[in-house]
């Protein structure tokens, strides 16, 4: 499956006819250089479902994990490709310290010191 991010194009995981694979390789299309990024994906697929956010986040989502082609996964799993900005930090470290942060009123998100920006996003 396979992603777009500016310049480049993420590939991850497979099936080479022998193996299911979990590596993650860029190509950058200016260069046509390919690289086999460090991380891998937590369990091997194919005929996964993959997007790139504006930010740099992969999700990968589902696919077939096992041989014989008869098992699938919903498992949603997300890897950085770049390193994420203050903004999206802040955002996921509210989101997981906040979990109800969506019902939160908009004088209580502004309490909480959150930008206009943030509160915005929410909605």
């Amino acid at each position: 499956c396979l992603g777009f991010f500016y310049t480049e194009v993420f590939i991850c995981g497979g099936y080479n006819g022998e193996l299911i694979l979990s590596d993650l390789w860029k190509i950058n299309l200016q260069t046509f250089q390919w690289t086999k990024l460090p991380a891998v994906m937590p369990e091997p697929a194919y005929f996964h479902c993959a997007a790139v956010t504006p930010a740099g986040c992969m999700y990968v989502h589902g696919g077939v994990v096992n041989m014989s082609g008869n098992q699938r996964t919903a498992s949603l799993y997300k890897v950085w490709l770049v390193v994420p900005s203050l903004l999206e930090m802040t955002w996921e470290k509210l989101l997981k310290t906040f979990p109800n942060l969506t019902q939160m009123s908009t004088l209580q998100l502004l309490s909480l010191g959150l930008t206009h920006t943030l509160i915005q996003r929410l909605k």
